[in-house]
Formats: C-alpha cells, structure tokens, sequence
C-alpha cells in the first residue's frame, strides 16, 4: 500500500515538519510544493533529506484563487502519478492528521471510492458567477502580498471595480458537454481517477485556458473532470448527492440551501462557524476548544492549525489519537 501525500505550503515550516513527521510511515511519500514567493531554505532545512519526501523545485508563484493553485496540483500529481500510489490525498501545509497510520492505511486499502467535496453549479447560485466572468487574478492577485502600498491601492482599485461592475460584464460559455461542478480543493483520489485526470487535462488543453479566467478555480477544476467522467459514481455519497438535488430542485430552485456536510464527502474537519457568529476566523485556526469534536470525528484531517495558538490541540492529538510520544 502507497499513499501519496501532496502538500502546498507558503509559511509555518515547524507545523509542515510535525504533519510530515506524523504521518512519515511505511508506504507514505511526501511530495511538497512551497509558494515561490516563499524562501523555501527553512523548510528545507525543517523536512531534512528523506529518501520518501521530495520538494519540488519547478515551483509556482501561487496566488490565493488564482489558476496558480491548479498549477501546483497538476505537478504535484503529475510527479505522485509517475513514481506510482494506490491513493494521493492533497493536504495544505496548516493540515494535520486527526486519525492514526494505521488507521489511514487500512482505510485506503479497503477504499473503492473517491472522496472529493462536489456540487453541481446550478445547485448553488452563488457560485456561477466564478465561471461566468473573466477572472485575471494570477495576473491582478485579489489578496494583495505586495509590501508595495502603491501596489497594494491599485489592486484594491481594480478589484473593487470589477466586483462593482461585473454584472454588466460579458458573459461566458462553459465547456460544451460538460456540466460546471464546485467543491473543497482538499480531496483523496485513487491512482486510477487521478491518471485519467491528468490525461484528460493534457488532452483537452481549452479546458485548462478556460479555467484560467475562472474564481478560485481550484475548487471547481477536479471536480468537473471527474463528475464529467465514469469515475463520478465512484465518488463518495455519489448517490445521496442525486437525491439531495432532486429534493432541492423541487423546494428551492434558484436559490443555495443547506449541502451534504463536506467531511461526508472528503473526510477532512473543517470549522466555518465563523461564517455565521463572526466569532472565529473562516475557516476557524483550531486549538484546544475543538477537541471533543475532532475526537469524534469521523475525518481522517482537520485544518487549519497555528503551531503556537493550536499547540495544546496539537499535543491531544498526537497523545490520544497517533499516540505519539510527547
């Protein structure tokens, strides 16, 4: 059994450290990207030289949204494909592991789906408008990492027009025969749906110039790939998702409702309470609060986590679940 683990990081080289020292076992490989814009000598200094971990040093300039973030995905699982894995799960570098190796791997091989977040566009409203407009954000970042202030205001400048004034924008026409699917860019995929993934972006190159000028496209990229293949009913809750849409076209057509919960999809524990109460960050830095439910949970990862604001949450974690020596 070989899992194939492919980690984006930009900061936090201590916490990418502890993730990968927690989930180093037989069978794991780590395939690493760190943000271009990032020196990666700390952590490369952090991970050291592991004959299963390889950092990738064609990096990307990634930007938050951008069609960059895609880009990384593709090396990285272009990279994982080529040495060879039963199953990739795609971590960022503020992730960490919320069941044991052991646990983990039995899962994986006893696994016969494809654990990815999906929903169709038209069942959420509010997210057409990601595909419907040209989005140049890898070219204008929307989250302004400049320390230029000049910069940094005309950005804001853009963007605050474009958002003001997009509706009254040209429209685009999606992919013919396909139909537009969003979801979690946090996802488990088998060696098989991910080949074909990479085949059929190499392929069908318009499909990757469109998604370009599309919004956070890594959150609707692989979805459409696979929901759009013969490996969409392979994808976990693939059914209950049918029946959830046929009931919601009846009762609320053009409008979003309340989805399956993502880690019925993908496996990962993630707090978005904040979207509602204001009280936390979205998604929420985890720390010791979140315990009880992490312990419960039946996600196999959680995010995000700070190595000092999450370091108590840490520890529990490693004690009472990886059983890890303090």
């Amino acid at each position: 059994m070989r899992i194939a683990y492919l980690v984006m990081a930009h900061d936090q080289p201590e916490h990418l450290l502890r993730m990968v020292n927690a989930l180093d076992c037989t069978g794991a490989v780590f395939y690493i990207h760190i943000d271009k814009k990032t020196d990666a000598a700390p952590f490369e200094a952090a991970v050291g030289n592991r004959e299963n971990v390889h950092l990738m040093r064609n990096r990307v300039s990634a930007n938050w949204m951008g069609f960059s973030l895609v880009e990384v995905s593709l090396r990285l699982l272009a990279q994982a494909v080529k040495d060879g894995f039963d199953y990739c799960v795609q971590l960022s570098g503020v992730d960490y592991p919320i069941k044991s190796n052991d646990y983990l791997f039995s899962f994986f091989e006893k696994a016969e789906k494809e654990y990815i977040t999906f929903w169709r566009l038209e069942d959420r409203p509010s997210w057409q408008h990601k595909v419907q407009y040209y989005y140049f954000i890898d070219a204008i970042p929307i989250r302004a990492w400049s320390t230029n202030s000049e910069t940094v205001y005309w950005r804001r400048l853009f963007w605050g027009r474009f958002f003001k004034y997009r509706n009254h924008m040209p429209t685009r026409e999606f992919p013919k025969n396909m139909t537009p699917y969003g979801g979690s860019d946090w996802w488990s995929l088998s060696y098989g749906c991910a080949d074909y993934a990479l085949r059929f972006v190499e392929e069908n190159p318009s499909y990757k110039r469109f998604y370009k000028y599309t919004e956070a496209p890594c959150e609707m990229f692989f979805q459409t790939i696979v929901l759009n293949s013969e490996w969409a009913t392979r994808v976990e809750n693939y059914d209950n998702y049918q029946k959830w849409s046929a009931a919601r076209s009846r009762e609320k057509p053009l409008s979003d409702s309340k989805m399956l919960p993502e880690e019925a999809f993908n496996y990962r524990y993630i707090d978005w309470s904040g979207e509602k109460t204001g009280e936390r960050e979205t998604p929420a830095i985890l720390d010791e609060r979140d315990w009880e439910k992490i312990k419960s949970s039946s996600s196999h990862f959680a995010r995000k986590f700070d190595p000092r604001r999450s370091a108590k949450l840490l520890d529990l974690i490693d004690q009472e679940i990886l059983g890890l020596a303090k």
